[in-house]
């Protein structure tokens, strides 16, 4: 089976990508697309504390009719919107399971499938262009998978912001949150009586709600006209419910740091 070492430790590296082509181009409002690759480490499991390496690819592509697919790591979305302004589309994301994890102990508790979830999203960028040059954007999407691995929903609510520091460094930062419903949060932190009995941690049965907090800063470099390379650190706190579990207060911790380095080639 798939572990999620070899699918999310570069999520914060993909996510350099993003920022790495799209902001100091969004700043002279020329986007282009461009490909890519990143490399990073994070924790092996939501809430966990051991800590994995991997890599992921990231693109963007804006098509002949001027709408944009954007594609980092385990999240894509296509935008029917404006390239800046209003924005909106489908999304989809994989959502990364548990499965023969290091962990002793968190091995006895259910096994979690990795998962496709399917929603989307609407939001809103603003580039400006003049003596101070800088990038907003915020989104809220919206996802579920339909009750395959957890019943209900999943909602992110993401706010970023670039601007220039150099001619060619750029530096980003952003700040999130993400809302759960109860069925989520009894697949990803609840404890069984059957876990119990096996894992000798106490049963748990957590609600929806607030799951957590985000925020990241990043910095990028422009090594040619063509080539970006950029750093990112990620920093999710586990909130309520989801921060109770055993799971993380007895085998993991609340505080969930991924950090990468990624580079683009951009391409018109």
């Amino acid at each position: 089976m798939v572990k999620r070492s070899r699918l999310i430790a570069g999520l914060g590296a993909a996510a350099v990508l993003h920022g790495a082509v799209a902001s100091p181009v969004d700043l002279s409002n020329a986007l282009p697309n461009f490909f890519g690759g990143g490399v990073g480490s994070t924790t092996e499991y939501a809430g966990g504390k051991d800590r994995i390496v991997g890599a992921v690819p990231g693109m963007r592509y804006v098509t002949s009719g001027g709408h944009l697919f954007e594609w980092y790591g385990t999240y894509a979305q296509y935008n029917f919107g404006s390239l800046t302004g209003f924005q909106w589309g489908p999304a989809l994301a994989l959502r990364l399971g548990r499965r023969d994890v290091d962990d002793a102990v968190i091995a006895q508790v259910h096994t979690v499938d990795t998962t496709l979830e399917g929603g989307g999203f609407v939001g809103y960028e603003y580039s400006h262009v003049g003596d101070f040059p800088f990038r907003l954007r915020g989104e809220v999407t919206v996802v579920t998978n339909a009750g395959v691995v957890y019943s209900g929903a999943r909602v992110s609510l993401n706010t970023s912001a670039w601007f220039p520091v150099h001619a060619r460094v750029f530096v980003g930062g952003g700040l999130g949150a993400t809302w759960v419903s109860g069925g989520f949060n009894e697949t990803y932190y609840g404890i069984t009586a059957q876990d119990a009995a096996k894992s000798g941690l106490p049963v748990y049965t957590p609600g929806g709600g607030l799951n957590q907090v985000t925020s990241w800063i990043a910095a990028i470099y422009q090594i040619s006209p063509s080539w970006y390379a950029g750093a990112m650190v990620y920093y999710q706190r586990l909130m309520d419910d989801a921060a109770n579990s055993p799971v993380v207060t007895q085998r993991g911790t609340r505080n969930q740091i991924t950090y990468g380095v990624g580079i683009a080639y951009a391409f018109r």
